[in-house]
């Protein structure tokens, strides 16, 4: 993929293979043998690291040789061999050799363990959210107004009609065709199995189309209305899983209280009247039920993350799909916990390899505070993998650089996320990047990058979304073919640059995963963790 010069990431390259920097003495020699250049592993254990170091051009003899500051076996004749732990996901080797004047010079190759996987999998429990009884306060601040924008007639129409009155001998249909009321005002609070629920509705104005008939009275219609100052509606509000769906919504118990409740329907006597006289109040419990019923549905399947059903969104000219089913949600008194599986699929990303999966366990979630959202990096990484199949980080950069005009970088390994970090920390693995630079098409210099990219949690483009964000780059270049004898720290200025470019691709894709926000929740004090293979992002409600 062809770009121009892009510098809106921050990359620090604070590590290379060759470079001399200041008075610091030169560098030996060093050279990995084994494990080869992007090395996917299918289950975590140890690595063996093998090679060879030597003197540099100062001939100071080589002292130590250390593999992620294990140190290695180092023979007489610069051979070294170490033995590396490897936990599951991604991570950088780290070979440094030192001499006895104080030089020392690096080789950085990635590692990733664990079992490969086709993208498109769906990532069971994928993500997991907390809502606090402090962020159920802030739904139901803002869900009387949205309850009121939407078109209720539209979501009523499957129900019609609305009550089946009376019998052979005499029988009335009563069909909504209109439906108005003033303010709103909901309370959601968890509580034991559900959501405690009640709505005050003002100024309720129902109007109706009565059909009737049966053995004793002629067949006809008339229309129907009723009012009332003030409506109560109360139940629990019970929410369970509805697969692709998202969530269902039903009020448990619900009980009406209405103030001035009025019949006009002047057309109507008799039996019929009768009818919707002593059914009145069940018949306006019945309508207001399921009028929240599926008001709530969507607003819960906001709060919670749920797609209801497949979306998609172009990202950098390409279709993402993802595809969020509910797997479990539990309420307690302090608030509610929410267990999603989701897939995420590419278009045209089938000739991936596959993804690294990792086992994950079960990260804490703590309920009592703000909002808690945890996503898998395995969903993460199966969105990387497919983004590498499509080659959307693969780059030709065209610039003078001095010694050279141009560089191809071609990545050989998905990036990766870890979330396993034993430090609580969150990183992007860039590994075993292929770096060729030319001049007037001749190539001068080939070099392999390696990256490990600190996470961080900022707003995202509303003050109710979270996103996140890329920090500080910790870059190793490795020069593998030289014909011009500069050196390493030349190559920064463009492989920075190419890492920017590449961040700058993945944070359009990365800021697509669904996660649970709450509408009309403003989240402060955002802090990001990693938790038992989970991304876990925290923050208190304003």
């Amino acid at each position: 993929m062809r770009h121009p010069l892009s510098r809106s990431a921050v990359v620090v390259l604070v590590a290379t293979s060759t470079a001399c920097v200041g008075e610091m003495p030169p560098p030996p020699q060093i050279t990995v043998t084994s494990p080869e250049r992007g090395l996917v592993q299918g289950h975590a254990g140890q690595v063996v690291v093998k090679g060879v170091a030597s003197p540099g051009v100062s001939g100071s003899p080589v002292t130590s040789v250390t593999v992620n500051r294990v140190p290695a076996m180092l023979a007489a004749d610069g051979s070294f061999t170490a033995v590396v732990d490897v936990p599951p996901g991604a991570m950088l080797l780290e070979t440094s050799a030192f001499s006895a004047e104080g030089g020392s010079v690096t080789d950085a190759r990635a590692v990733q363990v664990g079992e490969l996987r086709p993208v498109g999998t769906t990532i069971e429990r994928a993500a997991t959210a907390a809502l606090s009884t402090d962020a159920f306060a802030r739904l139901s601040a803002v869900a009387g107004p949205k309850v009121k924008s939407m078109d209720l007639m539209a979501k009523l129409a499957p129900l019609q009609p609305m009550a089946n009155l009376g019998d052979d001998l005499a029988n009335v249909k009563v069909s909504i065709t209109k439906l108005t009321f003033g303010d709103v005002k909901i309370s959601l609070a968890p509580v034991d199995g559900g959501l405690e629920f009640s709505a005050t509705i003002d100024a309720l104005n129902v109007a109706a189309n009565a059909a009737y008939g049966g053995a004793l009275v002629p067949d006809g219609t008339s229309s129907v209305g009723v009012t009332a100052d003030r409506v109560t509606l109360a139940g629990t509000l019970v929410v369970t899983p509805a697969g692709t769906d998202g969530f269902s919504t039903a009020i448990a118990s619900p009980t009406v209280r209405a103030t001035s409740l009025r019949l006009q329907a002047s057309g109507l006597a008799g039996k019929i009247l009768d009818l919707l006289q002593d059914n009145l109040e069940s018949t306006v419990q019945r309508v207001l039920t399921s009028s929240a019923e599926k008001a709530l549905q969507p607003l819960i399947n906001s709060a919670f993350g749920a797609l209801a059903g497949p979306k998609r969104i172009d990202v950098l000219g390409k279709t993402l799909e993802l595809q969020a089913s509910p797997s479990a949600v539990q309420f307690t008194r302090t608030g509610a916990l929410v267990t999603m599986n989701l897939g995420v699929k590419i278009a045209g990303s089938e000739s991936s390899p596959g993804f690294v999966f990792t086992p994950n366990g079960t990260p804490s979630i703590d309920m009592n505070t703000g909002v808690q959202v945890g996503l898998a990096d395995d969903l993460i990484n199966e969105l990387l993998a497919e983004v590498h199949a499509l080659g959307l980080l693969d780059l030709h950069l065209e610039e003078d650089f001095g010694l050279f005009d141009t560089a191809d970088i071609k990545l050989t390994v998905p990036p990766m996320v870890s979330a396993n970090n034993s430090d609580g920390t969150m990183r992007l693995v860039l590994g075993d990047m292929i770096a060729t630079f030319s001049e007037e098409g001749k190539t001068v210099i080939s070099a392999a990058l390696n990256a490990q990219v600190d996470l961080a949690l900022l707003r995202g483009n509303t003050p109710e979304q979270i996103a996140l964000k890329f920090g500080k780059v910790h870059a190793f270049v490795n020069v593998l073919d030289d014909e011009t004898g500069m050196l390493g720290s030349d190559l920064s200025g463009a492989a920075a640059a190419g890492i920017g470019i590449q961040l700058d691709s993945l944070s359009q894709f990365l800021v697509t995963v669904p996660v649970p926000s709450v509408a009309g929740v403003t989240l402060d004090n955002l802090s990001l963790r990693a938790d038992s293979g989970y991304v876990i992002a925290s923050g208190s409600v304003h």
